[in-house]
C-alpha cells in the first residue's frame, strides 16, 4: 500500500528550516555590525582623548618651555660675544635644558595590531590617521631625538671639559669659539623640532575635528 506524503506541509517545514537559518545568520550578522559600530565609536572617542591631551601638553608647556630656551640660548650667544666670563658661567645651565615630548600613539597603535583599524569605515579618516600617526607623529619624534643625541655627542662632552660644573664656571676661555659654533647648531636643532611641534598640533586639531564630524554622523 503506497504511503501518502503530505507534500505542502514537507515544503513548507522545508522553507521554515531555511528561513530559521537565514534569520539566525541575518541576527548575528546584525548584532556584529552594532557592536563593531559601538566598538568604533568607543575607539574614536579614545583617539580624541588622546589627540585632545596631546594638543594641551604641547600648547601648554612643550612649545612654551622650547621657546623659552632657544631665547635663553640665543642670550647665551650673545655673552659669548662680550668675553663676559661671570655672565657666560651664570647662564651655561639653560643648556642642560631639554624638553623633548612624543605624542601618545597607543590606542591608534593597537587598533592597527589587532586590525581594528577597520572598524573605522570612513576611508578618508583612515588615510587622516594614518598620515599623522606615521607621518608627523613619527617625524616630530625623530626631531627630539636629533636633539638629544647632538646634546650628548657634541655639547655635554665639551661642557665636561670647560666647565666646573659644581660651580658652573667656565675653565678654558680658548673654547669658548667651539661652544659658540655648537650653540648655532644646537639652536638651529631646537626651532626645527619646534617648527614639527606647532605642525603636530596644527595637524592633531585637523584629524580631531574630523573625528568628531564622524561620530556626529553616526
Amino acid at each position: 500500500m503506497k504511503r501518502k506524503y503530505n507534500w505542502p506541509s514537507h515544503i513548507f517545514n522545508f522553507l521554515a528550516v531555511i528561513l530559521g537559518v537565514y534569520l539566525g545568520f541575518y541576527i548575528n550578522e546584525r548584532a556584529k555590525i552594532g557592536q563593531d559600530k559601538k566598538e568604533s565609536v568607543a575607539l574614536m572617542n579614545s583617539l580624541v582623548s588622546d589627540l585632545s591631551g596631546d594638543i594641551k601638553i604641547y600648547n601648554n608647556f612643550e612649545i612654551p618651555e622650547n621657546r623659552e630656551q632657544m631665547q635663553n640660548i640665543e642670550r647665551l650667544l650673545g655673552l659669548l660675544q662680550t668675553d663676559s666670563i661671570d655672565a657666560i658661567s651664570s647662564q651655561l645651565a639653560t643648556v642642560f635644558q631639554v624638553e623633548n615630548c612624543a605624542p601618545s600613539t597607543s590606542t591608534y597603535s593597537s587598533m592597527k595590531a589587532s586590525g581594528k583599524l577597520g572598524l573605522i569605515d570612513n576611508l578618508a579618516l583612515q588615510k587622516k590617521l594614518s598620515d599623522y600617526y606615521e607621518g608627523i607623529a613619527i617625524e616630530s619624534v625623530k626631531k627630539g631625538e636629533f636633539q638629544v643625541e647632538y646634546f650628548t655627542s657634541q655639547l655635554l662632552p665639551w661642557l665636561t671639559n670647560n666647565v666646573d660644573l659644581i660651580e658652573m664656571r667656565v675653565l678654558n676661555e680658548n673654547e669658548l669659539v667651539p661652544l659658540r659654533n655648537k650653540l648655532i647648531i644646537y639652536l638651529s636643532l631646537i626651532d626645527q623640532k619646534l617648527n614639527s611641534y606647532q605642525m603636530l598640533v596644527d595637524d592633531s586639531e585637523k584629524v580631531k575635528q574630523k573625528i568628531e564630524a564622524v561620530l556626529e554622523s553616526k
